[in-house]
């Protein structure tokens, strides 16, 4: 299917690409990271579950970084042929920019493909599962961690301070707890223990080593006291209240289901203007990758000469102000706008000087794209090198 120019073409790309694909993925999950820290320390939950948070979230930071990871791959591999001589050697073989395209236009696809599967399927059900471990946390079904020093109520009546944790909260040293019911009210003291999970999810085993336990009833003239070696104390749990289903709003619906409620008749205008923002704002997000090759590969042809890297800056900054008014035309639709005349013009728009680029690059002899960007910078810069160097001469 493909010739040796193809597959080399394809290996010069995915280089630069899976390493764009990496470097932003880790950013993004570091910078998450530590804000789920954060967050999981200060609701008192458990350190791994940070962990299943950012698993949850590697589907959002993926759909981020693969428009950035086709075009930064495509526009440094066309970039690096060209310094080298080697595209004007394929050039003079007799093939051109469009056939060189093809290769291209296959790993555009593919990634129109994989994107495709992560907004429409993969994203809402991580959305959904991360939400869900948020709220077990705020909820406290999770367990919260015990506090050294602290008193933290643990159950219906119950208080328990430990003076010491061991072995991540496995083991507890100076133990305080205090149980009331409605007429009794049971304070035990422990050298050390540690909870054990029971077959009901609902209760917990809290098993005490060397202590006292005092038993103080209303009905009795004086507490009863007792010294034990070992003692288990059952802690049953606060009811763990039920997440509500998947679909609360439009970011947790798969493709078809957002397809098929923003015809829903039961739901209001706002609703429903709402579903429909987002569905084309996720079309229109995996159709752009078809896009996205006619704007890298002349932002990456440069000229030998000068090897100035112009359209890296110009490719990305494109880039970014399209995501910019991507999200600004799905508010508009939100409000009430026609997705036509918002988010498939900016489509349009961004579709039209792609290819007015790749149209010079490949059809005008010594086409250079961005040619008008470094001759204004040459007349701006010209003066300033001149009285820079004067003032340079001075100081000498």
């Amino acid at each position: 299917m493909f010739t040796r120019i193809d597959r080399y073409i394809l290996r010069q790309i995915l280089g630069p690409l899976f390493t764009t694909l990496g470097v932003a993925a880790l950013l993004l999950i570091l910078e998450r990271m530590l804000k789920l820290f954060d967050f999981v320390v200060n609701q008192g939950g458990p350190v791994e579950v940070v962990f299943q948070m950012l698993a949850n979230q590697i589907p959002h930071y993926l759909g981020l970084a693969l428009p950035v990871g086709l075009l930064l791959g495509t526009l440094l591999a066309f970039r690096k042929i060209s310094l080298s001589s080697e595209y004007d050697a394929i050039v003079s073989s007799g093939v051109g920019l469009p056939r060189l395209m093809r290769p291209v236009l296959f790993l555009s696809l593919v990634m129109m493909l994989v994107n495709t599967v992560l907004v429409g399927w993969v994203q809402p059900y991580g959305r959904y599962a991360y939400r869900n471990l948020v709220f077990d946390l705020r909820s406290g079904a999770l367990g919260a961690s015990i506090r050294v020093g602290e008193f933290v109520d643990i159950g219906d009546n119950i208080t328990l301070m430990i003076e010491e944790s061991r072995q991540q909260g496995a083991e507890l040293i100076g133990i305080f707890l205090e149980r009331r019911d409605q007429d009794n009210t049971i304070s035990v003291t422990a050298e050390r223990g540690g909870f054990y999970a029971t077959g009901d999810d609902q209760t917990i085993l809290l098993r005490l080593y060397n202590g006292v336990l005092v038993d103080l009833n209303e009905s009795q003239n004086k507490p009863r006291v007792l010294s034990f070696d070992q003692q288990d104390l059952t802690v049953t749990l606060p009811a763990k209240e039920t997440f509500r289903d998947r679909g609360g709003e439009q970011l947790e619906l798969t493709l078809p289901e957002l397809n098929r409620e923003r015809y829903n008749p039961e739901l209001s205008v706002a609703e429903l203007n709402a579903f429909n923002a987002n569905f084309h704002w996720r079309l229109m997000h995996s159709v752009t990758f078809l896009v996205l090759p006619f704007l890298a590969i002349p932002m990456g042809l440069t000229n030998k000469r000068t090897g100035r890297g112009t359209g890296i800056v110009v490719g990305l900054s494109l880039l970014i102000l399209y995501n910019e008014f991507m999200e600004a035309m799905e508010t508009a639709v939100s409000a009430g706008a026609s997705p036509y005349a918002t988010t498939w013009l900016l489509f349009g728009i961004f579709t039209v000087i792609s290819l007015f680029f790749f149209r010079i690059a490949a059809y005008r002899v010594g086409g250079e794209p961005l040619a008008w960007i470094d001759k204004s910078w040459a007349v701006i810069s010209g003066p300033i090198k001149k009285v820079s160097k004067r003032l340079m001469g001075v100081s000498d």
